[in-house]
């Protein structure tokens, strides 16, 4: 019964945030914001729960890219090495590598990611070959450092994103500078907990072209609230949730659970829809008329299986995308030391 009121309670809780994201953030300006790319680096972990674990503090070291203030490491473990693999309909050649290490009672890491799209003919404004090769790439670099205390747990990012469209002449790599801030707070059972965490607070810093003057478009500025909960009753078992409200787009919610199968594996589940969509599946139970076929997400919905050892872990994704997209995997290799 004291899991039922507290999965209510929850439930009820982020329900009643959704009006608050369209009456705060200026709607009018959805798709504005520049180098969404950031958003896709995610471990095989975080993309099977559909990045719901902000809460969850854990030894996956992509969850800074989630909560700044989640970041754990073993505790017989100095250092962490992770690298992880995206391939599926919006990436082929895209992959995030990170160093973590625990000094004294700080955690601190350093990450690359990287997105190649590719070599792409240049043509001009007739429609003729340019003869050219472009080969776009996007780059995200971030320092994270974290303070975990017995109840709360700090910790904030710095992220340097980089992304080059072209080679023409007045063409250059584009910069942008911004900031994550993560707050998290646990009960003393460990059994429940919340999190509030501020992403890609920060704009460009330079523009496509070389010109005159800059172009200074701002990034997500996204704002969440997410909370964990381990019923007494199935001790093995996370239910995670979080309401995301970004300014230049359309406030989501994505639910995960995971459950942990013996000692060493892990089995991962995870939801994800914009509010305005679950308005219109609910709209739909209650009218003879389908509702449109568009998806402000592009995944339905994720699952996911790790094997964590004290030296190593292994993860994996599955993710079904929508409109006819096809699917969407992740690997990812961790080295505890």
């Amino acid at each position: 019964m004291h899991f039922f009121k507290l999965f209510f309670f929850f439930l009820v809780f982020f329900s009643l945030t959704a009006p608050f994201s369209f009456s705060f953030f200026e709607k009018n300006e959805a798709g504005l914001e520049i180098f969404s790319f950031s958003r896709t680096f995610q471990s095989p972990r975080n993309m099977s729960m559909e990045r719901s674990a902000a809460a969850l503090p854990s030894n996956d070291p992509s969850i800074v890219q989630l909560n700044p203030a989640g970041l754990e490491i073993q505790n017989n473990k100095k250092n962490v090495v992770a690298l992880y693999w995206q391939t599926g309909a919006w990436a082929e050649n895209q992959g995030f590598l990170s160093y973590s290490r625990k000094l004294n009672a700080m955690n601190v890491q350093a990450s690359y990611g990287w997105i190649r799209y590719g070599d792409i003919d240049g043509y001009d404004e007739y429609g003729n070959s340019t003869g050219q090769i472009h080969s776009p790439q996007s780059q995200l670099f971030t320092l994270t450092s974290s303070f975990p205390l017995t109840h709360f747990r700090f910790g904030s990012t710095v992220k340097l994103a980089t992304d080059k469209l072209s080679g023409e002449v007045g063409d250059r790599t584009a910069i942008a500078l911004a900031f994550d801030w993560g707050f998290s707070w646990q009960s003393s059972s460990t059994l429940y907990g919340f999190a509030l965490t501020a992403r890609d607070f920060g704009s460009m810093i330079r523009d496509y072209v070389d010109d005159s003057s800059d172009d200074y478009y701002a990034m997500a500025q996204t704002v969440s609230i997410a909370a964990f909960l381990k019923p007494r009753t199935i001790p093995r078992l996370s239910l995670l949730m979080e309401s995301s409200f970004p300014r230049y787009s359309q406030p989501t919610a994505s639910l995960g659970a995971e459950y942990i199968l013996g000692k060493y594996v892990f089995l991962r589940a995870g939801f994800n829809r914009t509010w305005l969509d679950l308005s219109r599946d609910a709209k739909e139970l209650f009218a003879s008329n389908s509702r449109p076929s568009e998806s402000n997400e592009a995944r339905l919905f994720s699952l996911g299986a790790g094997f964590l050892h004290e030296i190593f872990s292994l993860d994996y994704s599955f993710s079904y995308l929508t409109q006819g997209l096809g699917v969407e995997h992740r690997f990812g290799l961790s080295f505890n030391f």
